[in-house]
């Protein structure tokens, strides 16, 4: 029998304020991190050690914060570089507005050039990363700055995460045609009643989300993440109302996916 990958919420929330939540990131397997959010903060130094792999989906902060703590932790004690993948809008937001010496230190040039303890890997949208027998796909979403959603694919199953995302169609098709999922993470940061904001900041709210969901033609579980903390119960109740075969879930920290 083959063995499952697994995909751990280390945070899910969209910004601080709940107890034992954090800002979005998820741990597939021991090795493999998407988004590097305040969630990662959840884990021990050990478990930290074992991370190679950082995908980043944009360079917004909630996403991006733990990523220095990260490789200050465990950078000078790695046998590699820490990899940290993103498109080239994202690592270029890296370079020039987190780890350029003013804000925190370059630790692509830390101990020296030749062997830094972190390491930048741009990537193409819809294009495979093979690690192992895990294989990571990018797509672009439609957000206020340049980001994209994630594809998980494993010899047993599928998962999606949106990201931050508004409308899109891209990751649905996607879906559709071929990338079935197991699971679908997506986001819904605000309540209904300020569909203004969420057009404004480019994320999602309930009737939204009702609305995308249209577009997926083939059966998956849909776990909700990103809801901000001042309107959680608010949107918690509008997500209740949705039209659907099967109800939505919040997604919460330490819940684990086998995929």
């Amino acid at each position: 029998m083959r063995k499952h990958s697994t995909v751990e919420v280390l945070g899910c929330s969209g910004s601080i304020g709940i107890p034992g939540e954090g800002t979005t990131s998820f741990l597939i397997d021991e090795d493999i991190l998407i988004d590097a959010g305040t969630g990662l903060c959840n884990i021990d130094f050990q478990r930290l050690e074992k991370i190679n792999h950082v995908f980043i989906t944009h360079a917004h902060l909630d996403h991006i914060c733990g990523l220095p703590f990260l490789v200050d932790s465990v950078g000078v004690g790695r046998a590699s570089p820490l990899k940290v993948y993103g498109i080239a809008q994202t690592i270029h937001a890296l370079r020039q507005h987190v780890f350029n010496e003013s804000i925190w230190p370059d630790f692509t040039r830390i101990p020296e050039p030749d062997h830094p303890v972190m390491e930048y890997v741009v990537i193409e949208p819809e294009t495979d990363i093979v690690l192992g027998n895990r294989t990571i796909h990018t797509v672009l979403v439609e957000h206020t700055v340049p980001a994209v959603g994630v594809f998980l694919s494993t010899p047993t199953g599928r998962w999606c995460f949106s990201g931050d995302t508004h409308r899109t169609d891209r990751l649905y098709e996607l879906i559709n045609a071929g990338r079935a999922v197991d699971y679908l993470f997506i986001e819904s940061a605000f309540p209904d009643e300020e569909q203004w904001l969420a057009d404004l900041a480019k994320h999602l709210c309930p009737a939204l989300l009702f609305d995308e969901l249209q577009k997926v033609r083939t059966p998956c579980e849909v776990w909700i993440s990103h809801l901000k903390p001042r309107e959680f119960e608010r949107i918690q109740h509008q997500l209740q109302k949705y039209p659907g075969a099967q109800p939505l879930k919040l997604l919460a920290a330490g819940q684990v996916f086998h995929i």
